[in-house]
């Protein structure tokens, strides 16, 4: 499986404690009619960690079903290898095309027990995995050396790196093969399109999906200077005024501004308070003026 382009992480739309599986197929299909190029729900920004099994499933079957051809790319993460088998098991029968793992969070480990826990993993999985490198919410951090490693597995397809770590993210592309497939999920993307990554899924894309394709689409035909306005009057923006909200509920409040309601987070994340939601309508005014959605 080969994917290229910007890839939205996808929040997930509740009423009370329940999924809103409409809510849920009315902003898959606005996200693709956007311009995305791939979906990615039951991520950090899905709250993936307050979901049960079923209703994990019940988002990825309600995603895949309103996807079209879009790639769909499940988070099936979770500190138990057996439990994320479980999630693969799930998301290959929901007919997603890739499976994101994320590094096991709360149990402290080494770089051999994270590769002893994406190799069994890795072993049995009827899905490509796509690694997930996010240390400042699990507090553990893939090496280089690890992902060159695991980059050997034949079921090891890829990378979502949301460290910000450039050097990092530069050694990763420099010591894997070409067909290993690096995502760039922090805000530096800027700074790496020209390099082999290929990948970029913003925080502006969840609500202005069709900039941020543009951006990634100028990048690929050679147009910087559009790619430099688009950074300057959508990502930067959104991505300063988000820097101390909770993303999940930032993300929920944005995406109701676009006249979706999905809902507001589950626990135990925050609600948003009055001057956090100012700032964000403040933040969406001003870059709806901008450009074109």
């Amino acid at each position: 499986m080969r994917l290229e382009g910007t890839v939205c992480p996808m929040p997930t739309p509740t009423t009370g404690r329940d999924i809103d599986t409409d809510a849920l197929a009315e902003y898959t299909s606005y996200l693709i009619n956007g311009g995305v190029h791939g979906l990615f729900p039951c991520g950090s920004i899905g709250e993936f960690p307050s979901l049960t099994r079923a209703q994990r499933s019940n988002v990825l079957e309600t995603v895949v079903d309103s996807a079209d051809d879009v790639p769909v790319l499940a988070g099936c993460g979770h500190t138990s290898a057996g439990d994320v088998a479980e999630h693969i098991r799930d998301a290959d029968a929901a007919g997603v095309d890739a499976a994101v793992v994320v590094t096991p969070y709360y149990l402290s480990t080494t770089q051999d027990g994270l590769q002893r826990f994406f190799e069994t993993i890795a072993d049995d999985s009827s899905l490509p995995i796509v690694l997930y490198n996010i240390p400042a919410l699990t507090g553990e951090e893939l090496s280089v050396d690890l992902v060159s490693t695991m980059a050997e597995h034949p079921n090891v397809v890829g990378l979502k790196d949301t460290s910000g770590d450039l050097t990092f993210l530069y050694d990763v592309i420099e010591t894997t093969p070409s067909d290993f497939d690096v995502f760039q999920g922090a805000s530096s993307c800027h700074s790496i399109a020209r390099t082999r990554c290929k990948r970029v899924d913003r925080w502006a894309s969840k609500r202005l999906p069709r900039p941020v394709a543009q951006l990634y689409d100028s990048y690929r035909h050679s147009d910087y200077d559009h790619a430099r306005q688009l950074m300057n009057s959508v990502v930067n923006p959104v991505v300063s005024t988000m820097n101390d909200i909770p993303t999940a509920a930032a993300m929920k409040h944005l995406v109701r501004r676009s006249g979706i309601d999905i809902g507001t987070p589950l626990p135990p994340l925050p609600q948003l308070d009055d001057a956090q939601r100012e700032r964000l309508d403040h933040c969406y005014d001003s870059v709806l003026a901008s450009v074109t959605v």
